[in-house]
């Protein structure tokens, strides 16, 4: 085994980390922005969707770009446009400018996860896939976490500017590694893809039809819109916030409960592939579980209960994160229902609906937020526990509408 092959793996997940640290970097900063740019809650809404606005419509074509290009080139270029964003975001100095960073980071990080499936796909048996989907999505939440106490850290240390200009650079360093690692590696892809037993190549038009036509496309799409939409806009925006908002913690605080976040979807992620790949042997049991149980524990968030302790709500946004884990187990079984010479436009389309939900989510409850009356930058608790009841309400809709999908085959059910 070649020292590329050994490592293409640790910096395409080290990429996927750094895109995970994009995506929810605005909750722990918020306050920054209000201050240092006169935000309200609607713009500051905007401004955390707006990632998620060109990351969702870029899907479309990215898709097809992976199945036709490769990931090479793709997940080369991509990420040194979201640097440049990243350094447009840290020296805007109005809202506009920053808007426009976070834009360019969104289109930036696109091909990330799309580009390391499509390797999976194209390098690994299918046996495997959704143990290493969930393994991705483990390691890739380490972004989010490095979004929590430690993004505090270096804030009150050197600054966000400073530090979204250390990230800026950190993502060039690793796609030009991409570029070095995926070399040579094209005509072993291509090897893999012929060998497969899935049906031959087909054009990007009927490869449309044929997803778009597919009931089930669009219950994996429904679910992945309101479980992505959901747990983004809480994790990366509205639930620091809260936290601050209601319960009076502080930032460094707020961002060590917020990492449980992150800790339940480390462990749920490998956790769900495995249940999936070898015990169960569901793609769409395990999902249809987890996403159940993802949903019943959003009801800790109505202001049912009056939760005050940290302790509390550290067990609970570990249950959240843990479930939360298991809406990646979808990619698996939308894969497995199409051709493979068209997996990557497949995982794409779900992904679609994955970041258009952020896209959606994030500036609606922004703008619902808005309507409560609010003292100084702080909003009542109220204001927050309507916006998180529309999360819980959208996500019963898509989990009964997912229960009715149809399932894929997994191959060792045949042996």
């Amino acid at each position: 085994m070649s020292l590329k092959s050994i490592l293409i793996l640790p910096i395409l997940l080290s990429l996927f980390t750094l895109s995970m640290f994009y995506r929810v970097s605005t909750a722990v900063i918020a306050p920054n922005l209000m201050q240092d740019l006169n935000l309200n809650a609607e713009m500051l809404g905007i401004l955390g969707g707006a990632f998620f606005y060109s990351f969702a419509l870029l899907q479309i074509p990215i898709g097809p770009m992976l199945d036709r290009m490769g990931p090479r080139i793709i997940v080369t270029l991509f990420p040194i446009i979201g640097a440049l964003g990243s350094f447009l975001f840290a020296f805007g100095n109005s809202f506009k400018a920053v808007l426009l960073g976070r834009v360019l980071i969104g289109v930036g990080m696109t091909p990330i996860l799309m580009g390391t499936l499509k390797v999976y796909t194209l390098r690994f048996h299918p046996d495997q896939f959704a143990t290493l989907v969930g393994t991705t999505l483990s390691v890739g939440t380490l972004g989010t976490i490095l979004a929590a106490s430690p993004l505090a850290y270096l804030v009150h240390t050197i600054g966000w500017r400073m530090t979204f200009v250390l990230t800026g650079f950190v993502t060039i360093c690793f796609a030009l590694s991409v570029f070095w690692a995926l070399g040579g590696e094209e005509k072993k892809e291509n090897t893999i893809a012929s060998s497969s037993s899935f049906k031959p190549d087909i054009g990007i038009l009927q490869s449309l039809q044929l997803i778009l036509r597919s009931l089930s496309f669009w219950q994996i799409g429904a679910t992945a819109f309101f479980r992505s939409g959901t747990f983004f806009c809480l994790q990366g925006l509205w639930l620091g916030p809260y936290l601050m908002d209601t319960k009076g913690y502080s930032s460094i605080q707020t961002g060590n409960v917020l990492s449980l976040l992150a800790i339940g979807t480390i462990i749920g992620g490998p956790v769900s592939g495995r249940l999936s790949d070898k015990i169960f042997r569901s793609r769409k049991k395990v999902a249809l579980g987890g996403l159940s149980l993802y949903t019943f524990s959003l009801l800790s968030l109505l202001g049912i209960l009056n939760i005050q302790s940290p302790i509390w709500y550290a067990l609970i946004f570990l249950l959240i994160g843990f479930f939360n884990g298991f809406g990646m187990v979808v990619f698996s079984h939308a894969k497995e229902l199409f051709p493979i010479h068209i997996s990557g436009t497949v995982m794409a389309g779900v992904n679609f609906f994955s970041q258009a939900g952020v896209a959606v989510f994030m500036p609606a409850l922004g703008k619902i937020i808005e309507c409560f009356p609010r003292m100084g930058h702080v909003y009542p608790a109220k204001a927050y526990h309507l916006a998180f009841l529309i999360c819980f309400l959208g996500m019963v809709v898509s989990v009964i509408f997912y229960a009715f999908s149809r399932p894929s085959f997994h191959k060792e059910t045949l042996l």
